[in-house]
C-alpha cells in the first residue's frame, strides 16, 4: 500500500492520497455473490437454485460498491496507522480509481490536536465548603410541614387579610368603564402575596374584612400575554368572601410515620432528614467543585477544535433539545432552534473533553468496577428499593459507562484542586442546593 499524506501549513485538515492492490476485491465480490445465491429469492428458481450470473446481473453492481466501500475505510485507517494519525470524525473520500490492478483513492480528514497541558500549580480555582446545620433541619422541617398545611378560615368580622394569608373572592375587571373578557370570577381562592395575579392586585386585597367590598385600580404590565390589555389600567371591584391563615402539622407520632420512620419519634425524623440533607449536599459540592476545577482548566488552554467534532456535538446538542421540547408537548413543526444557539456550548464541551482525554492518558486515570458498584449503591441508597436502582444499572452498560466516565472526571478535578491555586468559600445549605433561592 502507497499513501501519501498533504500536512496543512496550519489547520487540522490533511489530505492522503492511498494506492492498493484491487486483486481481492474481485474475490470478495464473488465470495458475497455466492453467499445472496444461496438464500436469494427469484420467480422460477427454487432456493439455492438461482444461477449465478443471474444473481450477478441483479446484485452485482450493489455488492461491488459495498465491498468496494468496506476497502477504502479499511485501507485508508489502515494507512492512518501507518502514519501515526489520530483521525477526528469521519473522512471525505475523493477521486476513486479502479484500473489496472490498482484502487486510488484520496481522503480529506481532520486530526486530533497536539495539546500542551499545563502546570496545574497554574491554575485558579474558587471552591465551595458547606455543612448542614441545625438550623437548615429546622427549615426542612417547616418546608414539609407547609406541604401538608391546611387553611382555617377566621371567624371573626374583624380580622384583616394579611400577606400569606389566603382570600376567597369574587372580582370583576372594568377597562374605562367597560367589563373585558377573563376579567371577571367567583370565588377564587387566592394566596397573598404569592403573585399570581397582576402587580398591584393582591397589594390592594391587604387590609381588607370578611364581607368587604372595594375597588382597586391597577395597570396590566407592558409585557403582558393579551395583547389588547398590555399596559392599560383597569378597576377590579373585590368583594372578600372569607380570610383563612395557614394551620401546619404537628410534629407527632403520626405526621413521623409519614415518612416510613417507624417509631415516630421527632429525634428519628431529625437524624433522618439530616443525613438525606447531608448526602445531598455532599453530592451537590463534589459536583460543583469538579466543575469549577474543569472549567478553569479550560479556561487557560489553547486547543484548536476539529470542525467535525464540534458539528456533532452541536447536532447532538440539537437532538437533545428537541427531544426535550417535543417531551413537553411541542410540535415538531414548531420548534425554532438553529445551529448558532449550541455552538459555544459545543465548543466547551468539545473542547474541554480534548483536554481531559490528554489528561487522562497523561496521567493513567481510570475507574475500577470497584468504584463504579459502590457509587452506584451510594446513589441508590436514596432510592425507596436500593435493589430496584442497581438493578437497573446493572442491564444498562451505557449509564454505567456514564458513571465511570464521572468518576474519572472527579479524578482529574481532584488532582487539579490538589495542585492548583484554590480558594475555598463557605456557603450555607440552601446556597449551594436552591442557588436561585
Amino acid at each position: 500500500m502507497q499513501v501519501t499524506v498533504e500536512k496543512p501549513e496550519q489547520g487540522l485538515e490533511h489530505k492522503m492520497t492511498v494506492t492498493f492492490p484491487s486483486d481481492t476485491l474481485n474475490a470478495d465480490v464473488e465470495k458475497r455473490l455466492t453467499e445472496i445465491r444461496r438464500t436469494v429469492k427469484m420467480d422460477g428458481f427454487r432456493p439455492g437454485k438461482v444461477p449465478l450470473n443471474v444473481v450477478k446481473k441483479r446484485h452485482g453492481a450493489q455488492v461491488h460498491q459495498e465491498v468496494m466501500g468496506e476497502a477504502l475505510q479499511k485501507a485508508f485507517y489502515d494507512a492512518t496507522e501507518q502514519e501515526g494519525l489520530q483521525v477526528a470524525g469521519y473522512p471525505m473520500f475523493d477521486d476513486l480509481d479502479d484500473k489496472d490492478g490498482q484502487v486510488t483513492f484520496t481522503a480529506r480528514f481532520e486530526i486530533y490536536p497536539e495539546i500542551t497541558l499545563p502546570e496545574f500549580s497554574g491554575v485558579k480555582v474558587e471552591t465551595i465548603k458547606a455543612e448542614v446545620t441545625d438550623k437548615d433541619v429546622t427549615n426542612m422541617i417547616t418546608r414539609l410541614r407547609e406541604q401538608r398545611m391546611a387553611w382555617k378560615p377566621s371567624k371573626s368580622a374583624a380580622k384583616k387579610a394579611k400577606k400569606g394569608e389566603q382570600v376567597i373572592i369574587d372580582f370583576t375587571g372594568k377597562i374605562d368603564g367597560e367589563a373585558f373578557e377573563g376579567g371577571s370570577a367567583e370565588n377564587v381562592p387566592l394566596e397573598l402575596g404569592s403573585g399570581r395575579m397582576i402587580p398591584g392586585f393582591e397589594d390592594g386585597i391587604i387590609g381588607m374584612k370578611k364581607g368587604e367590598e372595594a375597588s382597586i385600580e391597577v395597570a396590566f404590565p407592558e409585557d403582558y400575554h393579551a395583547d389588547s390589555l398590555k399596559g392599560k389600567t383597569a378597576t377590579f371591584d373585590i368583594t372578600v368572601h372569607s380570610i383563612s391563615t395557614k394551620v401546619l402539622p404537628e410534629v407527632d407520632e403520626e405526621f413521623v410515620k409519614s415518612f416510613g420512620i417507624e417509631d415516630g419519634t421527632e429525634e428519628s425524623l431529625v437524624k433522618e432528614i439530616k443525613d438525606s440533607m447531608e448526602k445531598e449536599l455532599s453530592r451537590a459540592v463534589e459536583s460543583k467543585n469538579r466543575t469549577a476545577a474543569l472549567e478553569a482548566l479550560q479556561s487557560i488552554v489553547d486547543v484548536e477544535i476539529p470542525k467535525s467534532l464540534l458539528d456533532q456535538e452541536v447536532k447532538n446538542l440539537m437532538d437533545r433539545a428537541v427531544q426535550n421540547l417535543q417531551q413537553q408537548g411541542v410540535k415538531a413543526e414548531d420548534v425554532n432552534i438553529s445551529a448558532d444557539q449550541f455552538e459555544e456550548e459545543a465548543r466547551n464541551r468539545v473542547k474541554l473533553g480534548l483536554v481531559l482525554g490528554d489528561i487522562i492518558k497523561a496521567n493513567k486515570l481510570e475507574a475500577s468496577n470497584e468504584e463504579v458498584e459502590a457509587y452506584i449503591a451510594e446513589q441508590a441508597s436514596s432510592y425507596e428499593d436500593p435493589s430496584e436502582v442497581i438493578g437497573w444499572y446493572a442491564q444498562n452498560p451505557g449509564a454505567r459507562s456514564e458513571i465511570r466516565g464521572v468518576l474519572v472526571e472527579g479524578k482529574v478535578a481532584a488532582k487539579i484542586i490538589e495542585e492548583a491555586k484554590v480558594k475555598v468559600v463557605s456557603k450555607a445549605f440552601d446556597e449551594v442546593i436552591n442557588p436561585a433561592a
